[in-house]
Parts: structure tokens; sequence; C-alpha cells
């Protein structure tokens, strides 16, 4: 027995409830379902029912199986309309902003960053989009997007104390030729690398060794001539006090021997950087007779503002050139006479570069920059 005949044979004892429901609900959706059953009664076939109510006729024969199997309650019941599976043009440069310059907290979303799972509830409750997390990625791809390590920031710096600092800068720059221009800043050399990733079974937390009793660690003081681009690096056991006061004694000695007598240090806000460390390095040069009349001048960038010092261009390049795929064996000592020995060969900046670098520092207080 076909569909429609089964149907007409139901009509005689489901035409009063029908009328009864017909006038409960007032959703338009549930009396599509019920005109389209009534008519199938008065007799119409399934193509005039499609054209009469505007479905397609596998949507018709779903209403009418429903009813067949289940009755009304079948027929009425909620449908779970198909989520979209893509994001708009427009949706996408909202998701951009979003994960730009909001975080999770912001939504209500009990998290600080971003991950899949947070991104598909914001879509859900946003635009009720449902998107797998490897669709997801997939847009991330396509937006330019991708998971990084993140550089602090402290926010804003003191707008006068950055013009204060340009203002000193050119003018420490426009000293007499006995006076040198030198940008110090410190960084870590380390036997074995800090390993943050590495490759495993998909949907595994890998495990790396630290070897952290076998780690040997230098710390590294550069120090870069800002007329010239030159660069040289002395490395201490440590970072304390006293170190840096040595690093400074050799920088100054070597510039003694060129015939300078004044050296203007650049130099960040360190606690190591303090009053200790000036006195310390007064103290220690009044005993070297070849450092007798030489003066050494301080000038600290503003407070949480590493962009201002020179020498914090270079250190990535410093990295770039003398320690990238090096053999495992290297020690950190052998790691330290490759840098000092790449820094003699040939300076990392030319004079044209670094005055490209103190030009951008001279902007940073307009742009806000930190």
């Amino acid at each position: 027995m076909n569909r429609k005949i089964r149907i007409q044979q139901l009509a005689p004892q489901d035409r009063e409830l029908w009328q009864t429901l017909f006038y409960r609900h007032q959703q338009q959706s549930r009396r599509r379902r019920l005109l389209a059953l009534k008519a199938i009664w008065d007799g119409q076939n399934l193509i005039q029912v499609c054209r009469c109510q505007r479905v397609q006729r596998k949507t018709l024969e779903t209403w009418l199986d429903s009813y067949l199997h289940g009755g009304f309650d079948a027929l009425l019941a909620p449908q779970k309309r198909p989520r979209a599976q893509t994001l708009s043009p427009q949706r996408r440069r909202i998701l951009r902003h979003v994960l730009l310059h909001k975080t999770p907290a912001d939504y209500g979303i009990d998290s600080h960053q971003w991950t899949a799972p947070c991104v598909r509830q914001w879509l859900d409750e946003k635009w009720h989009v449902a998107l797998s997390a490897t669709r997801l990625y997939e847009i991330f791809d396509e937006l330019g997007l991708s998971h990084q390590r993140a550089h602090r920031d402290y926010g804003p710096g003191r707008a006068g104390e950055r013009a204060e600092f340009v203002g000193a800068l050119k003018k420490a720059r426009q000293s007499g030729p006995d006076t040198a221009l030198v940008a110090l800043d410190e960084f870590a050399l380390q036997s074995t690398t800090c390993t943050n990733y590495a490759w495993a079974a998909k949907n595994t937390a890998p495990k790396v060794p630290s070897n952290e009793k076998n780690r040997r660690k230098l710390n590294g003081f550069l120090a870069v001539d800002l007329g010239s681009g030159k660069a040289t690096a002395d490395f201490q056991p440590k970072a304390k006090t006293e170190d840096a006061v040595l690093a400074l004694a050799l920088i100054v000695l070597r510039y003694a021997q060129l015939g300078y007598r004044q050296i203007v240090f650049i130099l960040d806000n360190c606690r190591i950087h303090g009053d200790a460390m000036k006195a310390g390095l007064a103290e220690l040069l009044a005993e070297i007779a070849l450092a007798e009349g030489i003066a050494a001048d301080f000038l600290h960038t503003p407070v949480y503002s590493p962009n201002f010092n020179p020498a914090e261009y270079l250190i990535r390049l410093v990295r770039k050139n003398s320690l990238y795929h090096l053999p495992h064996a290297l020690t950190v000592q052998d790691r330290a006479e490759r840098i000092r020995s790449h820094l003699a060969q040939a300076p990392p900046q030319t004079p044209e570069q670094m005055g490209n670098i103190l030009r951008h520092i001279y902007g940073l207080p307009k742009s806000g920059w930190s």
C-alpha cells in the first residue's frame, strides 16, 4: 500500500485533532506541515502539494513519513536546522580582529588564550556556526595567522621620559670625535638549546629531556658602536654587578687604545646597571694607568622601553649569523669564540644601517611605541 492511500485512510479519525492543532500552533513552519497533510487528505498528489507549499519533494516525504510512524507528535516536532559550515568574508574579518585584539575572557569564556575549542564556543554563541578544529586551523592559515610565542607588552612608556631620552641621544651623537657612543645589552649563551617543540605522534604530549645538570651557560655583553656599527662581545660566567663592571672596563680600555677620551654607554634599567656598577667601574678604572683621564658616562633607556636600545636590534642578527645550525657537540666556549670571530670579521650592521636604526628610535616617541 502506497504512502498516499495509507495517509488518506487516517483522515476520518484525525481531522478533528488536526483542526485543534492548527489553531494551537501559530508558527508558519508547523502550519505548513499540517496544510500539506490536509492537502493529501483532500486528494492532491505530491507534486501539487510541493508546488503549493513551496517545498522539495524529499522534504514533503519526510513530513509524511513522520506522520505515518509517529502521528502528529512526530510531524510537529521541532526540527534542527543545519548549522552553517562556512564563514563569510565579513565574518572572517571579525574573527581575525577578535583573535588579534580580544581574549576569550572578554566574551565570558574561562580562558585567557584562544584555542580551537574556545573559538568553536565563541562561533556557536555568536553566529550558531559549527566548525571542526581542523577547519578552524585551515581558516587561521587562510587569514595569515599562526600561533607564535608572544613577547611581553609592558604597555605605553612615559611619553616625557621617552622624548627626553631621544633628545639626550641626539645631543650625545653631536659630541666631538674623541667621544664614542656605545650601546650595551646582555644575552645568554648556553651549551644546549632550550627545546620547546619536538616531533611526536599526533595527539600526544611529547617530553623533552631538559638535561639541566649538564647545561653550561655564559652571559654575553654585546657592545655596539653607534657610529661605525662595529660590535664586540665579552663573556662572563654570570650576569652580576661585578661581571658587568669587568665587561665595561674591557670596553673602556679598547676605546682608550683607539684614542677616545669619553665613552657614553646606552644601557637599559636592569638592576645590575645601577649605582653600584657605576661606582665599581670608576674604582676599577682609577687603578688602571691606561684608563687615566677617560670619562665613562651613562644614558639609560626609558623604563619598559627595550626598543630604545640600539643593541636590542643586533642581538637577533648575532644569534642568526653565529649560532644557527651548529654541531651538537659544540661547547659553550666554542660558541662564544664563534661569535667573537664573526664580529671581528665583519660588523653585523653598516654605518648606514645603524643610522636607520637610530632614526627609527627617534620616531618612537611620536608613534607611541615602547
